[in-house]
This record gives C-alpha cells, sequence and structure tokens, in this order.
C-alpha cells in the first residue's frame, strides 16, 4: 500500500510541473512601431502593420504594446525615443526595382543592452507577404527576439544577428548601384568611397558602421548645385550654399544589399526641404 501511494505521488508531482513548464519560460515585454515602408499604399500599409502587430500579440509569453502613430513609419524609429525597459520591435520593407522583389527586415532593438538583432526573407512578391503561414511568421518573430535575448546573457554588449557579426566597412569596398540620379558608388577600404552622378558631378563620402549596425554614409566637403539634380537648377543652386550634408543610413538586406534612407533636400512648391528617401543599393563588382 506504501508503495502504491509513493508511485501516485510520483507521478502526481509529474502531473504537476508538466502544467508548470510554461510559467518558467521567459517572458517578453514589447513595443510594436509598426512597419517601415514608403513603397506601399495605405490600405496596404494597414493591412500588413496589423498582421504583425496580431502575430506578436499571439505569441505565448509575449507581452505586446501597441506604439505605432501611423500605418507605416517613412524612416525607421530614433533610438533615443525607444523604451529602456522593454524590447522594441518593427519590420522594414523594401521592394527592389531591379527585380521586383521584396525585403522583409525584422528588427528587435533592446536599448538597455546596445543590442540590434535583424532577421532578413526576400519574397518573390509583396501578395506572398501577406500569405506567409501564420506559424512560419510566428516562429521568425518568436526566434529572433530569443536570439536577442540569448546574445544580451552571453555578451551583456551589443551585437547582431547574422550578417551583421562580421561587418566593417572593408567588407563593404567595392562598387555599388540603385539610386536614381546616380550612377554609382564606389567604397574604398578604410571607409572611404566618392559618388558619381549621372550628371557628372562627384562627391566624396565617409562610410561607417554606427552602435545599431547601420551603414552610415555620409557626404564629405562642401556642398555642390550638382548634388541634387532632383531640384530645379535655381533651388539647387541656392541650396548648396548653406545645404547639410547628404547622409545615408543602410540597414544589411545581405552581402550585396543596402536598404535604407537618404536626407536629402527635397523640392516642395517653390522652395525646398529635409526628407528621408527610402533607397536600395546593391553591390555590382
Amino acid at each position: 500500500m506504501n508503495r502504491i501511494f509513493k508511485k501516485s505521488n510520483i507521478s502526481f508531482f509529474l502531473i504537476i510541473l508538466l502544467a508548470l513548464l510554461p510559467l518558467f519560460g521567459q517572458n517578453y515585454d514589447i513595443d510594436y512601431y509598426g512597419i517601415v515602408s514608403t513603397e506601399i499604399d495605405s490600405n496596404m500599409s494597414k493591412m500588413t502593420s496589423d498582421l504583425y502587430y496580431t502575430q506578436l500579440s499571439e505569441i505565448d509569453n509575449f507581452s505586446t504594446t501597441d506604439k505605432r502613430i501611423d500605418n507605416a513609419l517613412s524612416k525607421i524609429p530614433e533610438i533615443s525615443s525607444l523604451s529602456d525597459s522593454r524590447l522594441s520591435f518593427y519590420t522594414e520593407i523594401v521592394k527592389d526595382n531591379n527585380t521586383d522583389k521584396w525585403s522583409v527586415i525584422l528588427h528587435v532593438i533592446d536599448k538597455a543592452n546596445n543590442n540590434e538583432q535583424t532577421s532578413t526573407k526576400i519574397y518573390d512578391s509583396f501578395y506572398k507577404i501577406l500569405m506567409e503561414p501564420k506559424s512560419t511568421l510566428q516562429s521568425s518573430i518568436k526566434s529572433l527576439i530569443e536570439s536577442n535575448h540569448n546574445s544580451s546573457i552571453a555578451e551583456g554588449t551589443k551585437t547582431t544577428a547574422g550578417k551583421g557579426d562580421s561587418l566593417n566597412t572593408e567588407t563593404l569596398s567595392g562598387t555599388w548601384t540603385g539610386e536614381n540620379y546616380i550612377d554609382k558608388v564606389v567604397i574604398l577600404r578604410g571607409g572611404r568611397g566618392f559618388v558619381i552622378f549621372n550628371n557628372g558631378a562627384s562627391m566624396n563620402i565617409s562610410v561607417e558602421i554606427n552602435s545599431r549596425k547601420q551603414v552610415v554614409v555620409t557626404q564629405k566637403g562642401r556642398s555642390n548645385a550638382s548634388f541634387f539634380p532632383n531640384l530645379p537648377r535655381n533651388l539647387a543652386l541656392n541650396a548648396a550654399l548653406s545645404a547639410d550634408p547628404i547622409i545615408w543610413k543602410f540597414s544589411i538586406v545581405d552581402s550585396n544589399t543596402l536598404s535604407g534612407f537618404k536626407t536629402t533636400l527635397v523640392s516642395t512648391a517653390d522652395t525646398y526641404d529635409y526628407q528621408d528617401i527610402q533607397v536600395t543599393w546593391n553591390r555590382i563588382n
């Protein structure tokens, strides 16, 4: 009788332990900032942004707060605006005009540990982004966020998943193309380079990797009216007198693709102002 009681007792505690296992899993508090894209209309933006929010909210052990201010952001969130106590999540969606494929870049930022993780997937059409199975998308999001947690524990310092681990200015050296008004961009070893415009003008640039593992390309030297071929000539001449340096900030899509935003002057009516324009560079050699 005593032996039977002991076996029953053990079985009972095993059942209780199995029931409690999910409670011991890591819980994540996540701020959701939506999608960053300038290439889809408002209806598609809302549909896609809602899709990612729903998937995040339905993952076990995720507590998600909706921080969206619009259906789609025109640029990535400023690091200073993010929470120190919660993870931040957003998605970049970029079209490759050369192939008509779409890149989806998931971002998870742990501001407290100066840590950002990214995961990139290429889709043959925008429709396939929306039709990806729920289980596949949730698995991708969960794996990325858990990898962020694990790397923070292991290192306690800044890190980036995947392709960003070995990223430096040496690996970026080569010739790049893909932007309107620009013939090519040449990045040299040591973080220097130059831009050749279709109008024949050339601009010296510096290239660096910032703390968020973004590629930052900055105009060096004085501005020239030819650096603003998108502006009417009279506005470009006036702008060049006092314009701030043109700056590109890119995320890594793969070893041959940079995707992000260019801060430059854009004409508005009879004047001009600074705007962030979504651009993609592709390495050609």
